[in-house]
């Protein structure tokens, strides 16, 4: 029984091994192929939708890349979903209608419908503030800019298959239009956004397990994107011999993205993770042998030292090989290791700028670090700060986080929702990182104050840095790691794990 066991958990480490090693520990875009045939149920306004549209259009398109596509009106009942590996609901259909009877159906939906996007907990319900409706005729100046969008996330699945670049491209043709834009939750990713604003997202997709804006899971995929009734035959796309031209193909991509956001939307999500803390130990065990850390801390701090001795001796009983250097040291410490892990003992003016730009996994366990890291943007409080320090902070002192990334392996197999992660309230870091990065983890009630996350290796962080190996926060204060619990730990674990094995 002990052999099986044995087994088994080793089975689970090598699973959890192929998923960290992937580019964000994301699955992979199904081929064309393997969609083809598949359902699609395309839900629009039917005989009240508005004219002109581009529904017919659309339904077309879908046929061409080989979907079976079947229509319905938004009156219809959810169930005529049944049987179809994707739901595409149109901006032409009645937002009061639809409701929220797709919200809750375990098929992936692509949506262009903005008034929906509060039924379907894609975003809050302020109008104005959470989501918005561009159109030339109420906003004239406004329907120009969103000709073009910006790059938010470069590493993502749809981003890669595009190409897309942390730089300006154009959406739509020629004309003032309507398009749409979402303010996401937490748990969502942007892909593109409008005016240069994260909270203004064009395109924005939620992995399935992820918490969407309203604090549900999401069931499957979730894709919104900023299209009008009108607009699909104005998506950009380059032909001829314009398509030599790299700076244009790199413009012209609204209809390319169209399609990428389609395919992640119906692709096979990432399997689901299990809470199994043994094999996340065998996994760190699997690949710790041979592998060098470099703990920075201030060697003669006095509250902390113990938790930082003790973080020492665990990274150590997994395996490796633990060199600690103090906060003061150059940065030529590093030379030679595989991970840097900066305690939250350290202070921001001993370490100065050290390790930014090491070209080498790095675990920060300081908040306060998140501007100089290029984690984050430079406003204090803003961008990033200590929850529950004394005359630092509105908040009392916390001892849960709140799980958004699920779908993650950095989340350990924890479900959605709150987790203690110590045994008393203490002292948690926060920051609020760029769209490239994974968010595992906020602070309860405050969805953008991300406790734990992590950039992949060349994900686009602040001020243009480009990550040259992967990057995490956790949001340990000096002693706090002592008092973890054990699905602390496992997350401490799991954030290890996942920053070293890429």
């Amino acid at each position: 029984m002990n052999r099986l066991v044995n087994g088994l958990r080793a089975a689970c480490a090598f699973v959890l091994l192929a998923a960290l090693a992937a580019p964000g520990a994301r699955a992979a875009l199904a081929p064309w192929s393997a969609l083809a045939g598949k359902t699609v149920l395309l839900v629009t306004g039917g005989a009240e939708s508005p004219e002109p549209n581009d529904d017919a259009r659309v339904a077309r398109h879908l046929r061409k890349l080989g979907f079976t596509v079947r229509t319905a009106d938004a009156a219809a009942p959810a169930s005529a979903a049944a049987g179809a590996s994707l739901i595409v609901l149109s901006s032409t259909a009645n937002a009061h209608e639809l409701g929220d009877k797709y919200a809750d159906v375990p098929v992936p939906v692509f949506t262009w419908n903005t008034y929906d996007y509060p039924n379907l907990g894609l975003t809050g319900p302020v109008l104005h503030r959470d989501y918005e409706v561009i159109d030339p005729v109420q906003h004239y100046a406004d329907s120009f800019a969103v000709l073009y969008a910006y790059g938010a996330n470069i590493t993502s699945e749809i981003s890669r298959a595009v190409g897309l670049k942390p730089q300006l491209f154009g959406t739509l043709y020629l004309e003032p239009e309507t398009a749409g834009w979402g303010r996401p939750g937490p748990g969502g990713t942007v892909i593109a956004d409008f005016f240069g604003s994260r909270s203004h997202a064009a395109v924005f997709t939620y992995e399935r397990d992820a918490t969407l804006a309203d604090g549900r899971v999401a069931p499957a995929r979730r894709v919104a994107f900023y299209l009008g009734n009108d607009d699909f035959h104005l998506l950009t796309a380059v032909h001829g011999p314009a398509a030599k031209d790299p700076n244009l193909r790199s413009w012209a991509i609204g209809r390319k993205l169209f399609d990428a956001a389609l395919r992640w939307a119906v692709s096979p999500p990432p399997p689901i993770p299990t809470y199994d803390p043994a094999a996340i130990d065998a996994g760190i065990r699997s690949v710790a042998h041979g592998k060098r850390v470099l703990f920075v801390e201030r060697v003669h701090g006095g509250e902390g030292h113990r938790s930082d001795a003790n973080m020492v001796a665990h990274l150590r009983s997994l395996g490796f090989t633990v060199v600690v250097a103090d906060q003061t040291a150059p940065q030529s410490v590093a030379r030679g290791m595989s991970l840097v892990m900066i305690s939250g003992t350290c202070s921001k003016w001993k370490l100065a700028n050290k390790y930014d730009e090491v070209r080498l996994p790095l675990i920060s366990l300081e908040g306060l670090l998140s501007d100089s890291l290029h984690f984050t943007g430079r406003d204090r409080y803003r961008d990033y700060g200590e929850h529950g320090e004394l005359l630092e902070s509105d908040d009392p002192p916390e001892d849960y986080l709140d799980i958004v990334g699920a779908w993650s392996p950095m989340a350990a197999g924890l479900k959605p929702g709150l987790v203690r992660f110590t045994y008393h309230p203490g002292v948690l870091k926060w920051a609020w990182p760029l769209p490239d990065a994974t968010v595992i983890a906020t602070l309860p009630g405050e969805p953008h104050e991300d406790a734990i996350f992590g950039y992949p290796k060349g994900a686009r962080m602040a001020g243009g840095f480009i990550a040259p190996a992967r990057r995490a926060l956790l949001p340990t204060d000096n002693p706090s790691y002592d008092d973890m619990t054990p699905q602390g730990r496992a997350l401490f674990d799991a954030v290890v794990l996942w920053t070293i094995g890429g």
